[in-house]
């Protein structure tokens, strides 16, 4: 008797065996394809759906929240023509590189008080979304994926790198006070897509750079990993049928123990350049589930398609005995990749289906 995807994904994070590995082109919630690939895609297939015309395993929804102020202007000295304005009134300035930024303006870069920061409006959710696709999804056997947010990422977008990072050690009270405020969004944030019915909900919070952590492992413990327990205490004890899913890019392997101790059900990318999947698969295989991801920075874009294959094939070898991984794009496909990698690595990682 053949079993759905929702079936399959259910066996693989309840740490069994599952029929097949999954597949997806998606970054967990967050499109994988960029929008030249898109356009690629569409003029390519005549199709608008790439989850739908590859029959990827997993379906994805987000919620949508916006500024809760009025005007994300107001919280910036200036900012250029052109900039637009993010649920957190983070301003995002126009570039040239399409589905790039030529800056950000952090709406905290002047704060100088947890008084300052509370008086930043938090994103407000949109109540009134419709939500009948997450459930069109579920009754065709798709398990549904969505954006829940981040912590140590959003934190310094709303008060810029440098000064957030200097935060830390010089003004820890007002760097806790934005990680507060940012926490206790993510967390109703996760707990909304929970109850709307999504299955997966997907963080995103870049710890790494490809030679290792942004800040100390010791920091991030310190400053970062009690907003995770906090959330995914709340989403287990509110909401148990949901699972979760974290993006961390980078070199983040001195605290993939505390992500697995946390109780992340998956995590992605384990970034090819910088991490080996083999060496966590033996390790954290049996408790975490592990992207098995294809490189967006070099196999996918520069790569020939025998090698995407060839790439896609040694993945499952490491994941063969038991199939607990899933294989996806290490992050957004960027512009640069032709589309015959595309076609490869969907049509290899589908063999065993």
């Amino acid at each position: 008797m053949s079993i759905s995807p929702m079936q399959n994904l259910r066996e693989l994070l309840d740490h069994g065996a599952p029929g097949w590995i999954p597949f997806t082109l998606d970054v967990g919630a967050i499109p994988g394809f960029t929008q030249p690939i898109l356009r690629q895609f569409e003029e390519m297939t005549g199709q608008t759906d790439p989850a739908e015309y590859f029959d990827y395993d997993f379906r994805t929804f987000s919620l949508k929240a916006a500024f809760g102020g009025d005007d994300p202007r107001a919280y910036h000295a200036s900012v250029e023509s052109g900039t637009t304005f993010d649920e957190w009134g983070i301003g995002h300035g126009p570039c040239e590189v399409e589905g790039s930024v030529s800056r950000t303006y952090p709406p905290l870069a002047r704060a100088t008080s947890a008084r300052d920061v509370e008086a930043c409006p938090s994103p407000a959710i949109d109540e009134t979304i419709d939500l009948s696709p997450v459930a069109e999804y579920k009754a065709r056997g798709y398990p549904v994926f969505g954006y829940a947010g981040s912590i140590y990422e959003w934190s310094w977008w709303l008060r810029g790198m440098e000064q957030f990072l200097a935060d830390l050690i010089l003004e820890p009270a007002l760097a806790e006070a934005i990680i507060a405020r940012v926490t206790d969004y993510t967390r109703r944030l996760a707990l909304a897509s929970a109850r709307a019915g999504i299955d997966v909900v997907c963080f995103y919070d870049d710890a790494g750079m490809q030679t290792g952590m942004q800040i100390s492992p010791d920091m991030w413990r310190r400053f970062i990993k009690p907003g995770w327990r906090a959330i995914l205490d709340d989403l287990r004890s509110r909401t148990p049928q949901a699972r979760t899913f974290l993006h961390s890019c980078g070199n983040i392997r001195e605290i993939v123990p505390d992500i697995v101790e946390l109780g992340f059900d998956i995590l992605h990318p384990v970034q090819p350049e910088c991490m080996d999947l083999a060496e966590l698969y033996r390790q954290f295989g049996r408790h975490i589930t592990l992207c098995a991801t294809i490189s967006s920075q070099r196999v996918f874009p520069f790569g020939s398609a025998d090698e995407v294959r060839a790439e896609v094939r040694r993945l499952k070898a490491v994941c063969r005995a038991d199939r607990r991984c899933i294989l996806c794009p290490s992050n957004r496909i960027q512009p640069e990749t032709p589309w015959a990698n595309i076609i490869a690595f969907a049509e290899q990682a589908r063999t065993d289906r």
